[in-house]
């Protein structure tokens, strides 16, 4: 085995410490995301047994930005969301690069570190949290001045989780998950022992995780399941589907997201309601 030259950067990589340090900096930012977010649902209902119904009590993203001075709060847990639920989907994508990290190492080429690539994907996330919360502060100003009544919410949030499910079947989410599933083609080659090219590959990334993931995320937040078991459960749901082969997996969650959709949907109007209306 060649050792990298001692005159190599810090960048650089020893074979066998990419995909310890890859590992570890996954770990302690999701965690780190969890936390935060477990701590904003304890702080919000502290008086009342806070270990437990915490786990299913919505945190702060749910209560809207009613003033300007809570757009920051509302930002950090956007970002705290994302890295709780999105950076344990990317694991396949962090530790392939690692594992092309160790192999160029082994033959003593230059490699940068998997923390590059994960700042990369990281940032995209960081971006899109943060124009969230500006939308999201927007949105609870308009939903405020027009004060829909419950029917119309219902219909509102059905069709969110409709379009999120629609969006499964779409060619646009196919070739994200495409991208999300098999991403050692764009990791391999020389860009690998580059900071820039590593970091916009992670960029790329986390673009097309964004295209395979973000309706559904947005869809959380239009419907208000913000609490801990729901993130835990679409994130382990989006992880599922990173990890899978096939159309199958996307197919089944778009189909369970339509039928949701629809019953909200229904439930809100009245069953009654829609009998008048197709009996004309």
């Amino acid at each position: 085995m060649t050792s990298v030259p001692s005159s190599s950067s810090p960048s650089d990589f020893r074979a066998g410490q990419a995909t310890l340090t890859a590992a570890a900096a996954l770990v302690v930012l999701s965690l780190a995301g969890w936390a935060a977010l477990f701590a904003e649902a304890v702080r919000a209902g502290a008086a009342t047994d806070p270990f437990l119904q915490a786990l299913c009590r919505p945190v702060a993203l749910e209560r809207g930005v009613p003033v300007l001075r809570d757009l920051a709060v509302a930002a950090s847990l956007w970002c705290a969301m994302s890295l709780a639920m999105m950076l344990p989907t990317a694991v396949p994508m962090v530790l392939a690069y690692a594992d092309v990290s160790e192999r160029r190492a082994a033959e003593g080429l230059r490699t940068a570190s998997p923390l590059v690539l994960i700042a990369g994907y990281a940032g995209v996330w960081i971006a899109v949290s943060l124009l969230a919360a500006l939308v999201q502060a927007a949105g609870a100003a308009l939903l405020a001045r027009w004060a829909l009544p419950a029917p119309a919410l219902a219909v509102l949030a059905g069709t969110a989780i409709g379009a999120a499910g629609l969006w499964q079947f779409s060619e646009t989410k196919q070739a994200c998950l495409a991208a999300c599933r098999h991403p050692l083609p764009a990791l391999e080659g020389g860009a690998a022992g580059r900071f820039l090219p590593v970091l916009r590959l992670g960029m790329a990334q986390g673009v097309a995780c964004l295209g395979c993931c973000g309706a559904m995320m947005a869809m959380m937040v239009a419907v208000g399941a913000m609490n801990l078991v729901w993130m835990a459960l679409f994130a382990l749901a989006m992880t599922v589907e990173k990890m899978t082969a096939g159309r199958g997996v996307p197919a089944l969650f778009g189909v369970l997201l339509i039928a949701a959709g629809l019953a909200i949907a229904a439930g809100g109007v009245g069953i009654e309601a829609i009998l008048r209306f197709t009996r004309g």
